[in-house]
């Protein structure tokens, strides 16, 4: 009998959903029938798959309402909810505008060698296993999942134990498209599913922590397959003395705090400059104030913990800063209500002995940290072992530019914060603990599914051993 696991709801706190767990067998036979039918997929064509995709965005329309109903059970989040399942057709056209530019034909060149021409071949890997996060589950699947697709390749979908609830509907979706559901398949269940995946697969893509894609990057390595990972964030900005105060505070609140701060991308550090930290420092305080939290309003801004031991990491980091000698400035309380909530928090005289200005909270703190000059600033900065992105206010172009380059992140935004969350028409990557492989937008979204095949002609009579070649 197949084994079961029960999944929590974040705005009760109970067990109150239970699903089946692929055990190693399960998703050996998953792999194992995208796998005869990834040939077939292939074998469309860039054009085909297109308009295979097209009738999966229409199937993703015709469904929204009960896709978006899961997974605002999954998440305890409603309008996030409703952004991250309308943001899928968006997705689908992009993965397909990109896989039409990186599929087109080579064509036969001539070789530096006279009479030797070739061309090179883009071969999709057969399977490819995606492994998906708690916090954004659709979209978070969905950005690794559709390239794969379009680049031509099978997928076998791993969701994280935690959102489970999502994985009925959105079965239902692909199964609706003749042409795509033979090509992906969905295994539900822990880590050691995620482990008995990358034993099947070609090519393994992760989202998630640290700790999870140090693991899936030392298995696929054992496999001698690619992994491509994106994974946790320190994201710190940067406001200068002559930045727009308003426009700072104001993009800082947002960054940190929506989602509830459970995102890669997430705001965690702010340092600003000491002529103006205490006016800055106001205004977001004064901007947080105004922040409240669904369990007393239904309209509030920060939703519950979507798993519920990140309170705890987040409880710790706080007390942590507090014992330290930071100062509380509003927040800081975690609120039982059957689900787990986190106040809207900011602290100031912080520094870098304290975990909230070193660790991943992955919740809705804002740190508040002086400084006295720019080398200063981007060497705090730049303090961490994350790059995955970081943000830049400045009162001039050229600072803000200076600033931006010397900053060791994939992903710099300048006047506004976490605009990699919104904006995908840039490739980037994450430095250090915060990614590995290729990027996941624009045409390296694609192109990372593909081997490279070189097929090389001899057009003349080809040459013999010269006598005495080795005298």
């Amino acid at each position: 009998m197949a084994s079961t696991m029960m999944a929590r709801n974040p705005l009760t706190g109970v067990e109150d959903y239970r699903f089946e767990v692929a055990d190693e067998a399960a998703v050996a036979n998953a792999c194992a029938r995208v796998r005869a039918a990834s040939a077939r997929w292939r074998e469309l064509g860039v054009s085909g798959r297109a308009q295979a995709l097209g009738e999966l965005a229409k199937a993703f329309a015709a469904n929204a309402e009960q896709l978006r109903e899961s997974l605002q059970v999954d998440t305890g989040r409603h309008r996030i909810a409703a952004i991250e399942t309308a943001a899928v057709g968006e997705m689908i056209q992009r993965a397909i505008d990109a896989a039409a530019i990186v599929l087109r034909n080579d064509a036969q060149r001539p070789a530096a060698i006279p009479g030797i021409s070739g061309r090179q071949q883009l071969v999709p890997y057969p399977v490819v296993g995606v492994i998906a996060p708690w916090n954004f589950p659709v979209i978070l699947s969905m950005i690794d999942l559709l390239p794969a697709l379009a680049a031509g390749c099978g997928v076998v979908l791993k969701p994280s134990e935690v959102t489970p609830r999502y994985v009925e509907p959105l079965r239902r979706i692909f199964d609706a498209v003749p042409a795509v559901r033979d090509v992906v398949a969905i295994v539900r269940g822990p880590g050691s599913t995620g482990a008995a995946l990358i034993d099947h697969v070609d090519a393994v893509v992760c989202t998630g922590s640290v700790r999870t894609g140090r693991l899936v990057a030392e298995h696929a390595a054992r496999r001698f397959i690619p992994a491509f990972l994106e994974l946790g964030g320190k994201d710190p900005a940067i406001v200068t003395a002559d930045a727009d105060l308003d426009t700072a505070a104001t993009a800082i609140v947002r960054a940190s705090l929506l989602a509830s701060g459970q995102a890669c991308q997430s705001l965690e550090r702010v340092y600003a400059d000491r002529r103006i930290h205490d006016a800055l420092l106001a205004r977001i305080v004064a901007q947080t104030r105004t922040v409240k939290l669904t369990c007393d309003d239904p309209k509030g801004q920060i939703g519950p913990f979507i798993m519920a031991r990140q309170a705890d990491i987040v409880r710790e980091h706080i007390d942590d800063a507090l014992a330290r000698g930071a100062k509380l400035e509003v927040g800081g309380k975690i609120i039982d209500k059957g689900g787990r909530w986190c106040e809207a928090t900011v602290l100031s005289a912080v520094n870098h002995s304290m975990k909230v200005m070193k660790e991943e909270t992955f919740g809705p703190v804002i740190p508040v940290m002086p400084f006295d000059g720019l080398d200063e600033a981007i060497a705090l900065a730049n303090d961490t072992e994350y790059g995955l992105s970081a943000n830049v206010f400045a009162g001039d172009e050229a600072t803000a530019e200076r600033i931006a380059s010397a900053l060791d992140a994939g992903f710099i935004s300048i006047g506004d914060a976490s605009l990699s969350s919104m904006v995908m028409d840039f490739e980037w990557e994450g430095t250090r603990l915060s990614g590995l492989g290729r990027a996941r937008l624009g045409k390296a979204g694609v192109a990372r599914y593909l081997q490279v095949k070189a097929i090389v002609r001899q057009n003349a009579a080809p040459a013999g051993i010269a006598v005495g070649a080795d005298r």
